[in-house]
């Protein structure tokens, strides 16, 4: 079976470079890096020079440990630590001694130790259902009530086995709790990390993986998926939390992928204009305080608040920050929230109401950090003249797909938008060459895209961050629903995805140039591993995959991609032609046993 164009693309682009310092700092070579100093000060005692070539020591290791490379500083420490020895040396055959061998100067680079990581849990934090923000009287701080009366949400998750068929310890759980709300595998009472590798077969001597599966778990609060380490490595896991409501004014599809934790998450797609809520749920996974602090940014510029700094959010606590406080009347908001001590998670629930007219709902799902490329898969575009019957609504005019891309630095970025088809590129107004200014940011419309489903890619001269809003709506006069598209990581191999549960669930697949290989592997119900679907994506073609295309109701899907980058997203419909419509990222796959560089100074 194979989605996507026969023929190749012949274009390439370019791979990003670096800033001019990092390119020119594997260039340098100078004489000073191998000119020795044989002298010092007259005065000055030999150990200061000892000192000195030991400060200058732990220098080249730290530089070495960050990938850069320090010349003068080997020169030095060359330097003083030759003057040192032919002192010694004067010193020993004046007193009639002549020592044994001399230390030379070394003709390679010194190796710097590394201390293996032990791997970890795998812990992914999917987030609290939408609530309304109720007042409770001036002054005093915003309640959060139910959405509706038909509002549910739901987790369900997949964690892989090794090849010998072995499932780790694995289990849905509330955040801060013990109790799991759904045990996939027993825990062993004490985590694997220092193990033999991971079976690479059966005790049959066949090779077999399967998965286990947690369906449809009703929540109303944060959970967790944790699964232990598993002969040394962080298990291969997913989850996705889906939230749906028929009524209310929380009425729609919000669905997301649950997070790994970070220190450092980039957040697009927030509005706080009249009948738009912008809420941040943070959410504090670990056993250790979490300082949070937060950085705006709307079109015109970075935004100045009170209260953005030392948020504290305590281990197993979730924290809503209503960002109308921070940053009222703004089109767009763009959030940085960074934590120093215990890692959080983050999404944003926005929601729209046009009157007494839900607008739709959706929790924002970070975006790939920053820099000079950022792809966007999963850009859902209806047709025309749906969308233009509720575009010329009054009060409606917002409710139209549209990239947004925030410059976090000093300089203005000139930004080259593409925007990828099943058929190719698809042109823009204006040939998609947009100046972005510093510090704000810039919204590209995308309402002139004929209908279909489109990976968007964005090539800056400077780093910036994107993501998309798209909308589903059904005629004029009738609820519209929203989702936010984020910038994904290139896709490698073992990437689990969860489907959501309840809904038409498809994959869009892109790939900004070359060719590349996809092979997705269907997950069932019961945990076994469906037969693997090959495909071929052309460079510049983005590729719609049905997830019933895959076998019998599959769970989950993992996903593996060779050849020239490829990304994804899960793209999720309210079934029977609703306007519901959420897009979640592949979140980023499998990593290997890690390493740091340890400096032993003092």
């Amino acid at each position: 079976m194979s989605w996507g164009r026969k023929t190749d693309r012949s274009t390439k682009d370019a791979a990003p470079q670096g800033p001019a310092e990092e390119r020119a700092s594997g260039e340098r070579t100078t004489e000073a890096a191998h000119a020795v100093d044989t002298t010092h000060a007259p005065g000055v005692p030999a150990t200061t020079h000892a000192a000195e070539t030991a400060v200058a020591a732990r220098a080249v290791a730290r530089d070495r440990a960050a990938g850069v490379r320090a010349p003068s500083r080997l020169g030095t420490a060359l330097g003083a630590a030759t003057g040192v020895v032919l002192l010694a040396a004067t010193a020993a055959i004046a007193s009639g001694g002549i020592p044994s061998a001399l230390p030379a100067t070394p003709e390679t680079d010194v190796g710097i130790p590394a201390a293996a990581v032990p791997a970890g849990d795998y812990t992914a934090v999917c987030p609290a259902p939408p609530r309304l923000i109720e007042s409770i009287g001036d002054g005093a701080d915003p309640e959060f009530g139910p959405a509706s009366a038909s509002a549910k949400t739901t987790v369900s998750g997949v964690v892989l086995s090794d090849l010998g068929a072995t499932v780790t310890g694995s289990a849905l759980l509330p955040v801060g709790g013990d109790e799991p709300l759904s045990l996939i595998r027993d825990f062993t009472p004490g985590s694997t990390l220092v193990a033999d590798s991971p079976a690479s077969s059966g005790e049959d001597g066949l090779t077999n993986r399967v998965a286990g599966v947690t369906r449809g778990i009703a929540v109303d609060a944060p959970t967790v998926l944790r699964a232990q380490p598993q002969g040394g490595l962080t298990p291969v896991a997913a989850a996705t939390a889906t939230y749906t409501a028929t009524d209310g004014d929380l009425r729609g599809l919000a669905a997301t992928g649950c997070q790994v934790p970070s220190s450092d998450l980039w957040l697009l797609g927030a509005a706080t204009t009249v009948g738009q809520s912008s809420v941040l749920i943070l959410t504090n996974p670990t056993g250790t305080p979490a300082a949070v602090s937060l950085e705006l940014h709307g079109p015109e510029g970075p935004i100045e608040a009170a209260g953005t700094r030392d948020q504290l959010v305590a281990p197993g606590e979730t924290r809503r920050i209503v960002l109308a406080a921070l940053a009222g009347n703004q089109e767009q908001v763009a959030v940085r929230v960074r934590s120093d001590g215990g890692r959080v998670t983050g999404v944003i629930q926005q929601s729209v109401l046009r009157g007494l007219t839900p607008g739709g709902v959706d929790l924002l799902s970070p975006s790939a950090p920053a820099g000079l490329t950022q792809v966007v898969p999963g850009v859902v575009v209806q047709d025309a003249a749906t969308a233009r019957r509720i575009r010329e609504q009054e009060g409606y005019g917002t409710a139209s797909p549209e990239l947004q891309v925030l410059v976090p630095g000093a300089s203005d970025a000139v930004l080259d938008i593409r925007v990828f088809g099943p058929d190719g590129d698809v042109d823009l107004p204006g040939g998609g060459v947009v100046r972005a200014p510093a510090g704000s940011v810039t919204s590209v419309p995308l309402d002139a895209l004929p209908e279909g489903n489109y990976t968007v890619a964005v090539t800056s001269d400077v780093s910036v961050v994107a993501a998309a809003r798209v909308i589903r709506g059904t005629d004029d006069g009738e609820p519209v629903d929203l989702a936010g598209a984020p910038a994904v990581v290139r896709l490698g191999s073992d990437h689990a995805v969860a489907l959501a549960e309840g809904v038409d669930s498809s994959l869009v697949l892109g790939a900004p140039s070359g060719r590349g290989e996809i092979t997705l592997t269907p997950v069932l119900a019961d945990g076994a591993l469906g037969e693997p679907v090959m495909i071929g994506i052309a460079g510049g073609t983005s590729v719609t995959v049905p997830s019933s295309s895959l076998g019998r109701s599959p769970t989950g899907v993992v996903i593996d991609a060779t050849g020239d980058p490829v990304y994804g997203a899960q793209v999720m419909t309210l079934p029977g032609g609703r306007s519901g419509i959420s897009v979640a990222g592949v979140p980023a796959g499998a990593t290997g046993p890690q390493s740091i560089p340890v400096d032993l100074g003092y």
